[in-house]
């Protein structure tokens, strides 16, 4: 009986210790993600596009210029989302006015995303063909590498 009892427990530690080592090796084999890149990084666009010191200065400045209306995008959608789940929290929940806050949530994404884009195109504007090619490279493996629910 005692020695059923250890060859029990001798297999159920192996056993543990394959599927320890099978799950660690399986998750050790996906590809790390892309690293992301922020289109108003000028350092780093400097470093990737070989940028001169003309461009940089225009990248800086627009990326001043988006980061500012970025923020007031997230500020408008944050009193928004706080307004929704202020009036969510109700006993009686208003459905109107939750799909009117709802309503300010995505125009404030939308107008953040146009603003994004005027950005690119704004850099875009700057560069040289061969920059341009590589930026236009670069922002398609970030738009379309984002995994579902990035931000």
């Amino acid at each position: 009986m005692r020695r059923t009892l250890l060859l029990v427990a001798v297999v159920t530690v192996l056993a543990a210790g394959v599927s320890f080592s099978v799950s660690r090796w399986v998750v050790g084999r996906r590809p790390s993600p892309l690293p992301v890149m922020r289109v108003e990084d000028a350092a780093w666009l400097k470093r990737e596009l070989n940028l001169t010191e003309t461009q940089v200065a225009a990248v800086e400045q627009s990326a001043r210029e988006f980061q500012t209306n970025i923020d007031r995008f997230c500020v408008t959608h944050c009193a928004a989302r706080f307004a929704l789940g202020d009036e969510l929290a109700k006993p009686a929940v208003d459905a109107a006015k939750a799909r009117a806050c709802v309503e300010k949530m995505n125009a404030a994404q939308a107008e953040a995303e146009y603003a994004t884009l005027e950005h690119i195109l704004k850099i875009r504007a700057l560069l040289t063909d061969e920059q341009a090619r590589q930026y236009s490279t670069l922002i398609h493996e970030q738009v379309c590498s984002m995994p579902m629910g990035a931000p």
